[in-house]
């Protein structure tokens, strides 16, 4: 802080604000520190800025910080396309390199934009379960024909996984005459467009309390004092939702989607034979470089191991696994 007073004073030189050493070192202390009537002190977490612009070291400006369940790291993030006929070798069609802490499914578009340029869009399109959501299959069937298969999310209420709170499914809708009616009979009395917290369109949807303080089905239904509320998707998306949740719980649906589990060796041939995480390069356009350079390295090895008939590896089974009753 000392320093930069000094560089700020009006007795330094103004060229020395404009250099990027000290304009990297002016960031950090201005998102790491705060000083409240002469007291410096750390920000708190929640006062600090986005992962976006938060810087992470001063070695690697534009790395940033991820996270993905319990694993954290400081970087980028790649997103891998290949292909998985049975016929022929796996080969990566297309590799997309954000900062780390851009969401999965803000990439899809991009992914399918980039592919359909390229004449390498695929008719179904097998993807993990932060790709996928009701809105990013009707898109995908929308623009560009590609049947988007990936678990959507069961609910996202309370109570409504285990089956003790009735969810959306349990109510008969009618978009046409802007009509709800619940598993007791009910109609809504409130039907009103209006935007999710992500600016996405939806429908909102309230039921009485009037009718919903006597209901026999309350307490399986809802606790508020202001009747039931419903949050629904367009139709397009609220259609797909209900689809694609009871497709998902079927056998032949897991047979269709266990496909996608090739792209984890895909990763792990990345990371373990070509260096895959590990940036040697600094900047997001120098390591996205690398990136491609590392999937063109696996292309050709998997087309050498194609043509030299090389088995692939079988997957490893634990010991504990392997007591496991064949059948």
């Amino acid at each position: 802080m000392v320093l930069l007073e000094e560089v700020w004073s009006q007795e330094a030189p103004p060229g020395l604000r404009v250099l990027p050493a000290v304009e990297f070192l002016r960031r950090t202390w201005v998102q790491q520190f705060q000083r409240i009537e002469d007291v410096v002190s750390w920000r708190e977490p929640k006062n600090t800025p986005p992962g976006l612009i938060r810087l992470r070291t001063p070695h690697e400006p534009e790395a940033r910080t991820g996270a993905k369940r319990d694993l954290g790291w400081s970087g980028y993030k790649v997103h891998l396309s290949e292909t998985c006929e049975p016929d022929a070798p796996h080969q990566i069609t297309h590799i997309h390199t954000t900062p780390a802490p851009v969401n999965d499914d803000a990439v899809l578009e991009d992914i399918h934009a980039a592919l359909a340029e390229r004449g390498l869009l695929p008719d179904e399109h097998l993807v993990d379960a932060g790709y996928v959501d009701a809105e990013q299959i009707h898109h995908a069937r929308r623009d560009h024909g590609i049947e988007l298969v990936g678990p959507v999310k069961s609910t996202t209420v309370k109570g409504q996984t285990s089956g003790d709170i009735f969810d959306n499914t349990r109510f008969t809708i009618d978009w046409d005459q802007r009509r709800a009616v619940c598993p007791g009979g009910q109609t809504n009395v409130v039907w009103r467009e209006d935007q999710s917290h992500r600016g996405t369109p939806v429908t909102r949807v309230r039921f009485a309390a009037r009718h919903c303080g006597p209901c026999e089905l309350r307490t399986s239904c809802t606790s508020s004092r202001t009747g039931r509320n419903l949050t629904l998707r367009p139709k397009a998306e609220h259609d797909i939702l209900q689809q694609a949740r009871i497709e998902q719980d079927t056998d032949r649906w897991r047979r269709r989607y266990g496909h996608r589990a090739g792209v984890e060796g895909t990763i792990s041939q990345g990371v373990q034979a070509f260096g895959l995480r590990r940036s040697r390069y600094r900047g997001l356009t120098k390591t996205r470089l690398q990136h491609h350079f590392t999937g063109a390295a696996i292309n050709l090895a998997r087309i050498d191991a194609w043509l030299t008939g090389r088995q692939l590896a079988r997957t490893r089974v634990s010991p504990f696994a392997a007591f496991r009753p064949a059948g």
